[in-house]
């Protein structure tokens, strides 16, 4: 081995602390002017705001509402930020927000779906609620909430106005389409006949089941969770109870269409469909990857398949991806919305809050599911048609393809199904 003389040493040292500092130097040059220029677009942000305050002021017919005016420049910083999960809530609606969260079942009572127009079409109206007592149909289509119309103040903030304190008061517009029959020359004749119809609905408590069991194809069990709340654990063990006392050979997961609820929510509901392990991870901004839940492994004892699409959004997400990585069961269907965020909820001085997205879900592997969304194992495509439908929720699962393939896939992973799909039998019990 050559040895070093002590002058190279020396030099190479110096040589290396030189090295060291030109790089300290230019790492701290260019924070310093990434914060400068930071600095100077913020300075550029408040200064053309304060132009604009200053010429209202100045030149505006009528009085400012100064607590509506400060609402609605935080409102529109946080849609500026281009993160569709992002809201800025006022102190009275982050106070609605808490109730509604305390009590998810305070509200109009009904479901709806976005239809080809932009507005809200009722799917379900829920038993006993405010809207029942109202008169609201299934099928009626909302074209306006408090005066506002739905298509100019989008769905997703259309949504908002249904849940809120009890004793609250909202008012719909509604289109009806109704089919009336007439006698001509001895022939019946159909025809349909709209009109619109306005309504002020009291909000009040509701029952409404996020999980929802049934027996298809003779003796397979399937569970449709339509959203994850906190009653959905308890509703979860009632359904499957329910379902294992019908024997059934395998069980089918269908996700379509769940966009909401939290992890925490989620993983307390289907602990028993859940592999054991690390099955929630999320990557906060600091790109460090956090383990949010783990399970045990799941406890049932007969194959699974788990239908998604692009309407599985969120904590739906997780879920499937865990199934997935866990090799707990096959998922059939199209890849996900990719919307699996986290959102912190942060309380301002003023009483009002902020949501913010503070992470990104990945799945056992690393991969973003926020963006990408989650692959199937068997992709089957619906129709156009049958999607209308399905949202409806007046698909029959024997006309469901996707349904079908998750059975199918039951049976090839030794599921003892009575009514094979496809066969003479194919007769399902469920209505």
């Amino acid at each position: 081995m050559k040895k070093i003389s002590i002058g190279t040493a020396v030099a190479l040292a110096a040589m290396t602390a030189a090295v060291t500092v030109s790089l300290t130097y230019l790492y701290a040059m260019d924070r310093f002017n990434t914060k400068v220029a930071d600095v100077n677009e913020r300075q550029a942000m408040y200064a053309k705001l304060n132009e604009i305050d200053q010429k209202v002021r100045r030149d505006s017919v009528g009085e400012l509402d100064e607590t509506a005016l400060k609402d609605a420049i935080c409102a529109g910083y946080v849609a500026g930020l281009g993160d569709a999960n992002a809201k800025y809530l006022s102190a009275e609606k982050y106070r609605v927000f808490l109730q509604g969260d305390a009590q998810k079942n305070v509200g109009v009572g009904i479901r709806t779906i976005q239809d080809e127009d932009g507005n809200m079409e009722i799917v379900e109206v829920l038993p006993q609620s405010a809207a029942e007592e109202a008169g609201l149909k299934k099928g009626d289509v909302i074209l306006a909430i408090d005066g506002k119309e739905v298509i100019r103040i989008t769905y997703g903030e259309a949504l908002s106005y249904l849940d809120g304190a009890a004793g609250t008061q909202v008012t719909f517009r509604v289109l009806r389409t109704e089919t009336t029959e007439t006698e001509e020359d001895g022939k019946t004749i159909s025809e349909e006949v709209s009109k619109t119809m306005d309504f002020s609905i009291t909000r009040s408590e509701y029952e409404s089941n996020s999980v929802v069991g049934k027996m298809i194809n003779g003796n397979v069990g399937c569970l449709t969770i339509r959203s994850f709340t906190n009653d959905t654990a308890d509703e979860m063990e009632d359904a499957l109870s329910e379902l294992q006392k019908e024997e059934m050979c395998g069980l089918v997961i269908d996700l379509r269409g769940n966009t909401e609820g939290t992890v925490e929510q989620m993983v307390e509901a289907c602990r028993s469909l859940l592999p054991a392990g690390n099955v929630a991870r999320y990557v906060d901004s600091n790109g460090d990857t956090i383990s949010e839940a783990s399970s045990g492994g799941g406890k049932l004892n007969v194959p699974m398949a788990v239908l998604i699409d692009d309407t599985t959004y969120g904590a739906s997400e997780v879920l499937a991806a865990a199934i997935r990585d866990g090799k707990a069961g096959v998922l059939v269907g199209t890849e996900t919305a990719g919307g699996a965020s986290r959102q912190d909820t942060i309380q301002l001085s003023d009483g009002s809050a902020l949501i913010l997205t503070v992470g990104y879900y990945v799945d056992a592997q690393g991969k973003s599911l926020y963006g990408s969304g989650v692959s199937p194992d068997r992709e089957v495509e619906l129709s156009v048609l049958q999607k209308q439908v399905l949202m409806r929720e007046l698909l029959d699962v024997r006309e469901d393809p996707q349904m079908q393939t998750a059975v199918t896939a039951l049976i090839e992973n030794g599921a003892a199904v009575q009514e094979v799909p496809g066969s003479s039998s194919d007769v399902s019990s469920a209505s």
